[in-house]
């Protein structure tokens, strides 16, 4: 990407500057893309290529994660909505749409429903509703809380970097160099605040067009949580991407670039 990036300090409110980078043509609609827990904005290198001809691109990094700043709190997906809304705000952003995968997709429902003047048309990626109720996300949480689980061992990053293809090299060690980055507090806060959320309420206010795009070998997540979000959203158009996992955009970033291209682009 062309990068305009910021990276300062978390300013005395708790609110924190976010590291972000812009891409693509000014005039073109825009897409602000919400990566995943312990990811960065490089996770979505493999999907921007086939984006940027026809899109403005602003990838963002939540606090903790990539080149924004870590404090040791502040790790719900509110409060990372509320950051991603200042940045918003300092870019003037307004009517865009909002991609989120994971982590990052709870942070876009917070900021569909408490902020409609910056989100248009909203993008979920494999999406958990209410973490605390998937029994993968319960071990994991556990696996963090245990005092043996840092420093990292080289197993679990590659477990936790895995995809369903082979990924390309460069890509593959960038996302692992970034696993084994973050503090130690960043992943036990986060965990820690998976495993109390819930935006089943913040569904039944998102009044915006929503696209969901479920990788239907999600072993982490399941079918359960795309249920839910069919449930809450209710007219939400839903696509099943049947040889992805719990990341589509890096598993097949062609397929999730046409459907966000073909969504997005449509007034």
């Amino acid at each position: 990407m062309n990068s305009d990036t910021a990276a300062r300090q978390a300013p005395g409110d708790g609110a924190v500057d976010l590291a972000y980078e812009v891409a693509g043509q000014r005039g073109r609609p825009l897409l602000l893309l919400i990566h995943g827990g312990t990811s960065s904005r490089r996770s979505w290198d493999l999907l921007t290529p086939a984006l940027r001809a026809s899109f403005r691109i602003v990838a963002v990094d939540l606090r903790g994660h990539g080149h924004s700043p870590a404090p040791d709190r502040g790790y719900s997906a509110l409060q990372l909505s509320a950051d991603v809304g200042r940045l918003a705000d300092e870019l003037e952003l307004q009517g865009v749409s909002v991609v989120g995968h994971s982590l990052g997709g709870m942070v876009a429902i917070h900021l569909a429903a408490h902020r409609p003047d910056v989100v248009r048309k909203l993008v979920l990626l494999n999406v958990p509703v209410t973490p605390r109720a998937l029994e993968p996300m319960v071990r994991l949480e556990a696996r963090v809380r245990d005092p043996g689980f840092f420093p990292l061992t080289e197993a679990f990053v590659d477990e936790w970097s895995s995809a369903a293809r082979a990924l390309p090299p460069h890509f593959l060690a960038a996302q692992q160099a970034h696993i084994r980055a973050l503090r130690p507090v960043v992943w036990r806060q986060m965990f820690a605040e998976l495993a109390r959320a819930d935006v089943s309420s913040e569904l039944q206010q998102v009044r915006q067009s929503t696209l969901i795009l479920w990788g239907a070998r999600d072993g982490l997540l399941g079918e359960r949580p795309r249920e839910q979000l069919q449930a809450g959203l209710g007219k939400a158009r839903v696509v099943t991407i049947s040889d992805a996992g719990h990341n589509p955009a890096t598993a097949t970033p062609g397929r999730v670039a046409e459907e966000i291209s073909a969504f997005a682009a449509d007034a």
